[in-house]
């Protein structure tokens, strides 16, 4: 399982969007209190194939101990 947060709450939806386009599952959730985001909204994802979409507002993925696995700049 994955935890990936965003810049803004309309990256959260384009994120959902694409994965599903491209038959990912994915959930939206509210960010863990433990991972620091500008966003309320994070996505939870199972298939690590999903680590291959970015966009623009993704911040950061984490694994499913919450630790920092990519930060994007």
């Amino acid at each position: 399982m994955y935890i990936v947060t965003f810049h803004t709450q309309s990256a959260a939806f384009m994120y959902k969007r694409l994965l599903e386009q491209n038959g990912i599952t994915v959930e939206l959730m509210p960010t863990p209190r433990r991972i620091s985001s500008s966003c309320g909204i994070a996505a939870r994802v199972f298939d690590e194939e999903a680590l291959k979409f970015r966009i623009d507002e993704l911040d950061s993925i984490y694994n499913e101990e919450l630790k920092l696995i990519i930060k994007n700049t």
